[in-house]
């Protein structure tokens, strides 16, 4: 079953960078041959406009995830399986 990793495009998280984390993502994706594992999605607002960019993974709760941490969060959530 692939993993799902939804980003936020609604307003805020558009001003924040939400299409420069969706190519992040892609990237990360394509680099580490995770392209059978993992499905992006880009969903609208969720309702967390004051925590801009957010980002979800599969069922898991909505997190803040910044340019400079997606690296980390996809470290934790793709390698580390969380």
């Amino acid at each position: 079953m692939k993993q799902q990793i939804s980003i936020c495009i609604g307003s805020s998280c558009h001003l924040k960078g939400a299409y420069r984390l969706i190519e992040e993502v892609r990237q990360y994706v394509e680099a580490h041959k995770l392209i059978e594992q993992v499905e992006l999605k880009a969903n609208f607002c969720v309702g967390r406009c004051q925590h801009a960019v957010s980002v979800q993974v599969d069922d898991k709760p909505c997190v803040q995830v910044s340019e400079d941490g997606i690296h980390s969060f996809l470290n934790e959530y793709l390698k580390g399986g969380a």
